[in-house]
């Protein structure tokens, strides 16, 4: 596959949820560093957006877990550029088991912000060479996630240091564990098969997050995450279970 990489993991005690599988937010974290690594590789990592006074947020991620490894498991995960779609520059992921069996699948969608203005700027003609010639996990594109009218405050949450990342916002990884932490008893016993989130503004130290939810024993549930500060959407997310992949 053309410009592709895999690295090996293992998943270790402090990967484990209490059913002694992988969390999800640790393969998340995976590809979190993988994306990071491969980025360097090919030129338009962190410290060379960060020479232009820009950095990487990644604004849509789908994932969808066929199998959980389990405890010292040793697994691969592979990933590759895949182009640009407006402003955005997507980026796709598998997961093998050991034994070379696809467990897990990822698509991911980001934009490069100004570290001055926030806002997205536009990704340069070297992101788009790498369109061609890539494998899709997905049939379909990464959406806006709809939200249903009926959802009620589930969670309320104030950022903390240690929620924070190297450019100072909450982790991508934080807001999904806000939500796991929201589905309950339901996500622990059922297990999440497809994750998928919207990043929709940026939330800093001291910011309080309003999470709103749907009734976590239904087949998906949503959630929302609303800053009480400017009232501003924060994120979107969308899981099933897995008993309800498609």
């Amino acid at each position: 596959m053309k410009e592709s990489l895999t690295m090996n993991f293992k998943v270790t005690s402090r990967d484990l949820n209490p059913k002694g599988e992988a969390r999800l937010t640790s393969l998340a974290g995976f590809f979190q560093e993988i994306a990071y690594q491969h980025a360097e590789k090919l030129g338009f990592g962190y410290h060379d957006l960060l020479a232009g006074q820009t950095f990487w947020v990644l604004s849509r991620m789908k994932i969808r877990i066929l199998q959980y490894p389990l405890w010292d498991d040793e697994i691969r995960v592979q990933t590759w550029p895949c182009g640009l779609d407006k402003l955005f520059a997507m980026r796709d992921f598998r997961i093998f088991s050991g034994s070379g069996q696809v467990i897990g699948l990822a698509s991911t969608a980001w934009l490069i912000v100004g570290n001055q203005t926030r806002r997205p700027a536009r990704p340069s003609d070297q992101l788009d060479q790498y369109r061609e010639g890539q494998d899709k996990p997905f049939a379909e594109k990464l959406r806006k996630i709809a939200l249903p009218e009926d959802m009620s405050r589930v969670d309320l949450r104030s950022v903390v240091y240690s929620d924070l990342d190297v450019v100072g916002h909450v982790n991508n990884v934080k807001y999904m564990e806000w939500c796991i932490d929201a589905a309950g008893e339901t996500g622990l016993r059922r297990g999440i098969g497809t994750f998928e989130i919207n990043f929709m503004h940026e939330s800093r130290f001291g910011d309080e997050i309003e999470i709103r939810g749907t009734p976590a024993g239904e087949e998906e549930v949503f959630f929302l995450g609303r800053g009480t500060f400017d009232d501003r959407e924060i994120f979107r997310a969308h899981l099933t279970w897995d008993q309800a992949l498609s």
